[in-house]
């Protein structure tokens, strides 16, 4: 029997949802898409990464401000509001500071106003508003944190103790190195289960009407090892899953700071692996950053882990690549009219056009993204570059996935002290000398690294290329 439907109270409006889902998620099958703004222009954000790492969705959620409303779920009688009103302040106050930044020297928000404290606190009142942070927290919401604090102290961290090997991202390039250590392995990952940011995409996209992997073989290819490597993990004795599991911090020569659902917990290691994949980019155009425009993994989130509704919907699926297959692929299955758009530099076999001609996909080729326009904060269309100068028309669409190289997720990497450079035509920073996407050394403070898929700079048709051959 399916859990019944709580209700969430958005701006003092009653919405109902969905069990599990995030409020992010609740908030875009409502229609609202506009979470937050940004702090120096007042320009709209949205659930752009899906995944806690940016600021777009920051909201008040039960009187606390600064909230991450992807990484929140939804619960019965939960008070959300956005914390701003930056679409009316934004211009305004930009012309005020034109004007006047020369008499607010650097720091003036932390020297002046300090002193009486009834000045301070209508000067806090007034100003955090307007840079986007929100009021301070409730007094109902103070209470319950105080309560908490009086009723218990905080719990201590674990000690998960030394492994010798900590493998750090569960999606190809991490399963393959859980299999090949020989040796006590912890395998950490963010997902309740393994197989990567894609796996549950393949699954829903392998069931969608149409069957949309069936001329796709290198993706039904990539779900078949997913779960193959997932199966062998089970039974390798000397692999335990530390699942829905996050890395907060890493500290030299070997200490890994976790989270989970207890709380922290500390692991150190003889050897790391770092496969902790890549985060999504979404190139440059005009107002590329308006909500509704977003990459393939904040897709497979959205549209897998959250479920958001996207029946009779219109989603523009650009760029290059398997992202861009697996992206419309997964639309299809979810139930939107995906139109695939396909940039130059796109060489598509024969049986994945075929496979968008029969599932009726809209195609455009040679085709780049000139500018955004958006209509009460969010996406509406795409105006499209056709080379040479050139426009197209323009595309209406709710929805726009933007597919291309991701950013290699370097930090943890570098706070274990690796050797990075920035390598734009890899992504990102990534380690000096890798090759293949990989990389095996030592830290300077002595730590056994392994970088490796995309932490390492390799894309998803690398890592294709690997498991298929």
């Amino acid at each position: 029997m399916a859990d019944p439907a709580v209700t969430i109270l958005f701006e003092g409006r009653p919405l109902t949802c969905r069990p599990g889902q995030s409020v992010a998620a609740a908030l875009w099958d409502h229609g609202v898409k506009v979470l937050s703004h940004s702090p120096k222009y007042g320009r709209p954000r949205g659930a752009s990464c899906a995944r806690g790492h940016c600021m777009g969705c920051l909201m008040r959620i039960d009187g606390v401000p600064n909230v991450r409303a992807c990484n929140t779920p939804v619960r019965e009688d939960l008070r959300v509001a956005r914390q701003d009103t930056g679409a009316v302040y934004g211009r305004p106050m930009q012309a005020a500071l034109a004007n006047t930044g020369h008499l607010m020297p650097v720091g003036f928000y932390y020297k002046w106003f300090t002193k009486p404290t009834i000045v301070a606190k209508l000067f806090m009142r007034f100003i955090r508003p307007l840079t986007g942070v929100g009021r301070l927290p409730d007094e109902t919401a103070r209470r319950a944190e105080a309560a908490g604090h009086d009723a218990a102290p905080p719990p201590r961290s674990r000690d998960l103790g030394r492994w010798d090997t900590i493998v750090v991202g569960g999606g190809a390039a991490g399963l393959g190195a859980a299999l090949a250590a020989e040796d006590r392995t912890l395998l950490i990952d963010d997902a309740p289960r393994s197989g990567g940011q894609r796996r549950e995409a393949l699954d829903l996209a392998a069931a969608g009407d149409g069957d949309p992997l069936a001329g796709l073989h290198r993706l039904r290819r990539l779900r078949e090892v997913l779960h193959q490597r997932d199966a062998l993990l089970d039974a390798a004795p000397h692999v335990t899953r530390a699942a829905a599991t996050t890395v907060v911090g890493c500290y030299q020569p070997d200490m890994l700071l976790l989270r989970d659902g207890t709380g922290l917990a500390v692991a150190r290691a003889d050897r790391i692996v770092w496969a902790a994949g890549a985060l999504d980019q979404l190139g440059l155009f005009d107002d590329h950053d308006l909500p509704g425009i977003i990459g393939p993994r904040a897709l497979y989130r959205l549209a897998g882990r959250d479920g958001i509704d996207l029946r009779g919907r219109t989603a523009v699926v650009w760029g290059h690549g398997p992202d861009q297959w697996l992206s419309a692929a997964l639309l299809h299955a979810r139930g939107a009219r995906v139109i695939l758009a396909l940039d130059p530099t796109a060489a598509p076999d024969a049986d994945a056009l075929a496979t968008a001609r029969r599932l009726g996909w809209r195609l455009l080729t040679g085709v780049r993204p000139l500018a955004a326009l958006g209509r009460a904060g969010s996406l509406a269309a795409l105006r499209w570059d056709a080379g040479q100068g050139g426009t197209r028309d323009e595309t209406a669409c709710e929805l726009a996935v933007i597919c291309g190289r991701g950013k290699p997720v370097y930090d943890g990497a570098y706070q274990l002290g690796a050797d990075l450079v920035l390598d734009p035509l890899r992504g990102g920073y990534v380690p000096r000398g890798a090759a293949a996407g990989r990389w095996d050394g030592r830290t300077p403070a002595g730590l056994r690294l392994l970088i490796a898929g995309e932490a390492a700079g390799a894309t998803l048709a690398d890592l294709l290329e690997e498991v298929t051959a």
